[in-house]
């Protein structure tokens, strides 16, 4: 066992996926390829046989989209791996943009189908490539579009994707330069995604321009250093989560028309935890979060905090948060 494999199971213990039907979201890529390998090589034979392939082609890129599906079923063939591709419709990417922009939507179908396929295989778990470079590029572009400290947690080690069915990211703590070391120990070729290279991405610009111009002029600490911002970051958001939760069920209550928050309850608590508990409502509600931005959060805590028995406000997605004496009820209209 080499030293990558031994880290990796430090980080996801094979005692966790031993012998439950596992979905490995590989693209073709250099990460996703290299994490398969992994799985397949420590999984003992039972285990095996539960690794499940997850493609999906987004069919933006023509024959080289297709290329990289045929690379994977091929891989997964030679791992002794069930694969299943999906393939999105050839004209999504002109009507489903619907304000968010393609790669946020070309997320939303790729994960869709996961979801699809951890149904019907009854997966308990999602694995998916995110690296380390991934979590500093992340974070590094959350705070160039303002932020705050969930924001600069960046990307998750884990989350529930559905019920029963749990979203891991095993190599977050893993560079590429030594992934891409991994698979040329070993030979094995991987797809190389020539989008990547461009600037129309501001994510393209954060890994091609704007990281190696930092770390030229500051050096590798650089990555080190949002690392470990993001890190102490999750560390503090756990902290406030647990306090916004103490606050749901001392102030919020479910009711036919969504939420009410009893906003008396809320007279000696700082504002900041008071946006944080509106988004935790907002999030439990499944309501729309891409437009709502700190001036909203703080709109609504305006309105916990009025004094105007009756003071009303609509917030992006048409939720409407309307003051009924010491109560807030938040509805979508």
């Amino acid at each position: 066992m080499n030293d990558l494999s031994e880290r990796f199971l430090q980080h996801w213990p094979l005692a966790s996926w031993r012998n439950r039907t596992t979905l490995v979201a590989v693209s073709g890529g250099v990460d996703s390829v290299a994490l398969l390998h992994l799985l397949a090589e420590l999984a003992d034979h039972a285990t095996r046989k539960k690794l499940i392939v997850v493609h999906f082609n987004h069919c933006l890129r023509g024959e080289a989209s297709q290329a990289d599906a045929t690379f994977v079923e091929a891989l997964a063939k030679k791992l002794g791996l069930t694969a299943r591709i999906g393939t999105a419709s050839c004209d999504w990417s002109s009507d489903a943009e619907g304000g968010q922009g393609l790669e946020a939507n070309a997320r939303t179908l790729r994960y869709a189908f996961f979801e699809q396929i951890a149904r019907e295989m009854e997966a308990r778990y999602l694995v998916t490539a995110h690296h380390r470079d991934d979590q500093i590029e992340t974070i590094l572009h959350r705070i160039l579009r303002g932020t705050g400290i969930a924001g600069l947690g960046g990307i998750q080690p884990a989350r529930e994707l559905l019920p029963g069915v749990g979203l891991v990211r095993p190599l977050l703590s893993f560079s590429r330069a030594e992934i891409i070391r991994y698979l040329k120990a070993m030979g094995q070729p991987w797809c190389e995604d020539a989008s990547n290279a461009t600037t129309e991405f501001t994510r393209n610009r954060i890994r091609n321009e704007l990281l190696p111009y930092l770390r030229d002029a500051y050096g590798e600490q650089v990555d080190h250093a949002l690392f470990r911002l993001g890190q102490q970051a999750r560390d503090c958001q756990e902290v406030i989560d647990i306090q916004v939760q103490t606050l749901m069920d001392l102030a919020v209550q479910a009711s036919a028309l969504g939420r009410l928050v009893v906003v008396r309850k809320l007279a000696e608590v700082p504002s900041y935890l008071v946006r944080e508990l509106f988004v935790r409502i907002w999030n439990e509600q499944n309501w729309p979060r891409q437009e709502m931005t700190q001036l909203h959060w703080q709109r609504l805590s305006d309105l916990a905090e009025s004094d105007d028995p009756t003071a009303s406000d609509t917030m992006p997605g048409n939720i409407r948060a309307m003051r009924d004496g010491d109560v807030l009820v938040l509805q979508k209209v």
